[in-house]
């Protein structure tokens, strides 16, 4: 029966690194703001700057492809250890540089290199040290199903053994990791945030058998992760981990967040109980745009417990907090339209850009730029509309002055008949040998309603007489949508005058 006493140095500075994240999200924030306001001058979408890692468990969704990241971070963390009966509070941190590329859209790769440093140690455990420790790294293959709603992923990986184990820095060994990971994705393009559900199962073959994982030859052990002696459990593979857990992961623009669950088991539990193996709940936040800066966040809590009826003690964490900050680079990416514009930041993959100097950058080829349905190639002026004001108004370019007098169509009351600037009333725009009551531009004789201007709205506008309801529907003009289409009063929005077609 394991009764210790309880000794605990004290708490680490968290201040310390909440300040280093507030230094990574103020660095972030210029480049990020800056982005978002070109974003809104422009059609292409804010694109969060994404990664398979969450806290502890991977999504499935592939990477955009042709992207290199790379990142700096730290990370902390205090742990109870037993010592000679006693239970010693040690202060552990990294500072870690990650790599990560995804150099096809089915494959990405990660890579995790800490620097790491203890203090407070009591014991057998060092008063301190530091050194290079393991590292991490994983290859993964992704494919997207079911148009998209759902992930599968393959993954395979381990540690990086370039810790000196004698120093307490590493396994001095490599042992390594496969997985599998599926993620379904919902509500991709509403208004509410995406939600993505991620699960995720990983074997990890410890092949240090014969002393097990432990920092330094004295037994101070490490996290993570931490495995006893084969013998211990069974013989070889016995103190192997299956790693099983889940994931809630919320994404709006350029800001995600999750919350995740995970817990590891060896086959065998008789020399190490369910309630002391690793479990833990943990919450994560990444905020920053593709191909830019971002900085990343993370908090994980241990759930582990000791049980007094081993011989065990789980010297996890109680708590582990990273920060970090990330810069995402433009290595090449597929381009199945080969428009010059890679696939991840074209808005029609599948349609060329036609490159005419109007919105070449979203990769959507726009044949009628003005938006005027005169295609551009017979659109006299493709980047300003067609004015439709029954003059020339096949030929795409808008005609301000129709009969050329000087006076625009706007203030001239015979468009199409040029003032004969004779100095009597030559600011009107009409010949003064018109005979025209109402001055509306439509001569006595062909004027249906003589004293009664023309409204000039291009409807029935040569018969002289307003038409205050174009298409009859019951709804003026001025409040009708849609004027020159009847209302089908199906009783659905029947007062904005637009017929509603399924």
């Amino acid at each position: 029966m394991k009764r210790p006493r309880r000794r605990e140095a004290r708490a680490p500075g968290i201040r310390v690194v909440a300040a280093v994240a507030a230094c990574l999200a103020l660095a972030v924030a210029a480049d990020a703001s800056a982005a978002l306001t070109a974003g809104r001058h422009t059609r292409q979408p804010v694109r969060l700057q994404d990664s398979a890692r969450l806290v502890r468990l991977s999504s499935a969704v592939a990477v955009a492809d042709g992207l290199l990241t790379l990142g700096l971070g730290a990370r902390t963390c205090s742990t109870v250890h037993l010592v000679d009966g006693d239970r010693y509070r040690v202060q552990r941190r990294e500072y870690f540089a990650t790599a990560a590329w995804s150099p096809l859209p089915w494959l990405d790769t990660w890579a995790e290199v800490p620097w790491r440093t203890w203090s407070e140690g009591a014991g057998w455990i060092p008063a301190s040290g530091s050194g290079l420790g393991d590292g991490a790294w994983e290859v993964r293959l992704s494919r997207a199903l079911a148009g998209g709603a759902l992930h599968a992923a393959l993954s395979g990986g381990g540690n990086l053994p370039l810790g000196d184990a004698a120093a307490g820095l590493g396994e001095d060994a490599l042992s390594p990791r496969a997985g599998a990971a599926l993620t379904l994705c919902l509500w991709r393009d509403a208004n509410v945030p995406e939600l993505r559900l991620h699960v995720q199962a990983a074997h990890t073959w410890n092949r240090n058998e014969e002393a097990g994982y432990g920092w330094g030859t004295d037994g101070f052990d490490p996290w993570p992760s931490r495995y006893p002696a084969a013998v211990a459990v069974g013989g070889d593979g016995g103190n192997d981990i299956t790693t099983l857990g889940a994931a809630l992961e919320f994404r709006r623009g350029s800001t995600a967040l999750w919350v995740e669950y995970s817990v590891d088991r060896f086959p065998r539990q008789e020399a190490v109980s369910a309630r002391e193996q690793f479990s833990g709940v943990g919450a994560g936040l990444r905020w920053g745009l593709q191909e830019g800066w971002a900085a990343h966040g993370s908090y994980l809590v241990s759930l582990a417990r000791d049980d007094a009826q081993t011989t065990w003690y789980p010297s996890f964490p109680d708590w582990t907090m990273s920060v970090g900050v990330s810069r995402q680079f433009s290595l090449g990416g597929r381009d199945r339209d080969g428009d010059a514009i890679v696939d991840r930041r074209d808005l029609c993959p599948d349609l060329p850009e036609d490159h005419d100097g109007f919105r070449d950058d979203d990769g959507c080829p726009d044949p009628d730029n003005d938006g005027d349905s005169i295609p551009d190639a017979r659109d006299l002026d493709p980047d300003r509309p067609e004015d439709f004001d029954g003059f020339a108004d096949h030929d795409g370019a808008p005609d301000p002055d129709n009969d050329g007098d000087g006076i625009p169509d706007g203030d001239d009351l015979c468009p199409d008949q040029p003032e004969d600037l004779d100095g009597h009333a030559d600011d009107d725009g009409c010949p003064e040998e018109l005979k025209d009551r109402d001055r509306d531009g439509v001569p006595d004789d062909r004027d249906a309603c003589p004293d009664v201007r023309e409204d000039r709205d291009g409807f029935a506008d040569d018969d002289g007489c307003p038409d205050p309801d174009n298409d009859l529907d019951g709804i003026p003009d001025d409040q009708d949508d849609c004027p020159d289409h009847a209302e089908d009063y199906d009783g659905d929005r029947d007062e904005d005058g637009c017929p509603d077609q399924e």
